[in-house]
Parts: C-alpha cells; structure tokens; sequence
C-alpha cells in the first residue's frame, strides 16, 4: 500500500511541474503575458524581457536567414529613431558559440541586443515556426505578432503605433 502511495505522489508531483512549465509557455499568443526568453548575450550574460521597461521588440532570426537579414537593418533604424522608447532584442537558436559571435559583429548592429538562445527554450515558449517572427511587446503583454518579412512601411506602422 506504501509503495502504491508513493507512486501516486511521484505522478502528482510530476504531473503538477509539468504543468506550471506549460504556463510559461503560451505560444506568445496576442492579448496574453508574455513568456520569458532563456537567453544570453554574446558575453554570457542573461537576459530577460522583464529587464525592459519601455516597448520591448522581440525577434526571432538566424544567420543563414534572407528575410532576417533584411529585416534587422529596419529595425535597426526605427530603434535609433525611439533611442529611450523601444528596446530590440534578436534571438537566434540556430547559430551557436563563435558562428553566433561573427554573425553579431558582422553588421555592427548599435541598437539590436543579439541573443543566444539556451537549448531552443525560448524558441519553444514562443511556439515559433518560421524566421523571421516579431513580437512587440508593452507592459508584459504581446501586443502584436507580426510573421515573416514586412516592407519598412508596415514595420514602423505596427510598432510605433504602440509607442
């Protein structure tokens, strides 16, 4: 009967944690909290969209990616235009350790916080499935996700409507 006990207790207290990390894990659907990245910066540092109190801008990207690698000059601009309003975080899965590093020096982004992300978790959290995938993110909540390469006219319209 202990043993049976025991078992039971073990499912429960398994079946519970997986339950509160599906919490964190909300697909960044629009309208809800935003779950949190597992990411860190080339120099080891993590961070975290909790960190930012201004209107966070959250893209997903990676070095072999066309579409990424015309987008990130976009927002590049639009972050030098809001310097204090709009933080850019660029979360990469793909490309990992030296390959990461060259692919953030190479542009000589000033405004783009380029991040690694740990063991795809972020990727996860945020149920992406295509590069690249943005998110523009005020007070917590996902605000708006915007899915694929957009012209600089439909870029700066979503995000700075919510400044």
């Amino acid at each position: 009967m202990k043993i049976k006990a025991i078992f039971l207790a073990l499912f429960c207290t398994f079946f519970l944690s997986a339950c509160l990390e599906n919490s964190n894990k909300n697909g960044g659907k629009v309208g809800l909290k935003t779950p949190e990245i597992s990411a860190k910066t080339i120099e080891g540092k993590k961070v975290k969209i909790a960190d930012f109190d201004n209107l966070v801008v959250l893209t997903f990207v990676e070095q072999g990616c066309a579409s990424c690698l015309k987008d990130l000059p976009l927002l590049e601009k639009l972050a030098s235009e809001y310097p204090q309003k709009i933080t850019i975080l660029a979360v990469d899965s793909i490309d990992k350790g030296e390959e990461f590093k060259k692919f953030v020096t190479k542009f000589n982004y000033q405004n783009i916080i380029f991040l690694e992300d740990d063991l795809d978790i972020s990727w996860q959290r945020f149920s992406i499935f295509a590069v690249p995938t943005t998110f523009i993110i005020k007070d917590n909540i996902v605000q708006d996700k915007i899915i694929g390469e957009k012209p600089w006219s439909y870029l700066k319209a979503s995000i700075s409507s919510w400044l």
